[in-house]
């Protein structure tokens, strides 16, 4: 019942083989999915799919191409999922089940794994092995924001409520224009404006699977350090920065000059990681030594032994044990 109050909105961008596969996923589960493609190329196997809301904006920007679905969102609920991803239908349930039950909560998400196809064998890792039933409970915005923090994690593929999602995304705009465009500060903006309207949960429930893929956006776009410190990015930064500020300041009716000392040290001192300075120095040391490619593997095996210790046992995290949700993505992986 849960799941027909909910659409699944999927940004994709020239990866049909990888949304075909998400789609195929999805096909027998009674859900309303949402697909903005920016690809140069419409949807090759969109015959495949003759129940899908499929919309084609070729070379779109991300935040655009957003604005122009939100018309066609008439559910309670709306969730990203990314074409390499697949957020699972149970862990959806689960989310809008606490939701409605807590109205004061305005997001939700549960517990993730990543995977990587090597040689025909699917590995599974746990991911954000640090939030464990995490809990914005804070009653006030701005304290939210201060604990999000510490999260080392983003909201963007949460469970949110619509008329949050819809709101935030027409605020990006000034008429027609643009305030900024790029996909961290997208990013970002979700992050704040969902925990400005209200608090997040993170429940201990298997709800998502991510593919490793280089050469993905995240790879490609502008960081926000150079953002932060780019004359040539100044007034993109600074109308996101604004945007954010005055969203605070509507919900908690706070002085201007706190609500941008906060947002500021927020953005200047982001919890980029739980490292060690001494370990992350070790870290930097060997990546001037070793190449980047058999770096990054080092770092990827030691990190999944230690999320493998960290959850075991926990039935959120089946990445050394069969469910059948696990067991339905690994069929679409293959097939």
């Amino acid at each position: 019942m849960e799941l027909e109050s909910v659409t699944i909105v999927i940004p994709a961008h020239n990866r049909p083989n990888h949304l075909r596969r998400l789609l195929h996923y999805y096909e027998k589960v009674n859900v309303k999915i949402l697909v903005t493609d920016s690809s140069k190329i419409s949807f090759p196997y969109l015959d495949e799919f003759p129940w899908l809301n499929y919309y084609h904006f070729p070379n779109e920007q991300f935040l655009r191409k957003i604005k122009n679905i939100l018309e066609y969102i008439n559910t309670k609920y709306v969730v990203y999922c990314a074409d390499d991803d697949f957020i699972v239908p149970q862990g959806i349930e689960k989310v809008i089940h606490f939701l409605e039950r807590h109205p004061d909560y305005n997001s939700g998400q549960g517990h993730s794994v990543c995977f990587e196809n090597i040689k025909k064998k699917i590995i599974f890792t746990p991911a954000y092995i640090r939030n464990f039933e995490k809990d914005i409970n804070q009653e006030y915005p701005s304290e939210r924001l201060i604990e999000f923090r510490n999260l080392y994690a983003s909201l963007l593929y949460s469970v949110i409520r619509t008329s949050t999602f819809r709101e935030m995304y027409l605020r990006c705009f000034d008429g027609d224009k643009l305030i900024f465009k790029n996909l961290f500060l997208a990013e970002a903006y979700f992050n704040f404006y969902s925990l400005i309207e209200g608090k997040n949960i993170t429940l201990p429930v298997f709800y998502g699977a991510r593919e490793m893929i280089t050469g993905s956006a995240r790879y490609t776009t502008i960081p926000l350090n150079v953002l932060q410190s780019s004359k040539e990015y100044e007034e993109e930064f600074n109308g996101f920065k604004n945007l954010v500020i005055n969203q605070l300041i509507s919900k908690q009716k706070i002085e201007l000059d706190f609500a941008r000392t906060l947002i500021e040290g927020l953005l200047a001192n982001p919890k980029r990681d739980h490292i060690h300075p001494l370990k992350r120095f070790a870290i930097n040391l060997l990546n001037n030594v070793f190449p980047s490619e058999a770096m990054n593997r080092i770092i990827s095996s030691r990190y999944r032994r230690k999320g493998l210790k960290i959850t075991k046992g926990m039935k959120s995290y089946p990445c050394t044990f069969s469910t059948p949700e696990k067991e339905l993505i690994i069929h679409h992986i293959k097939n």
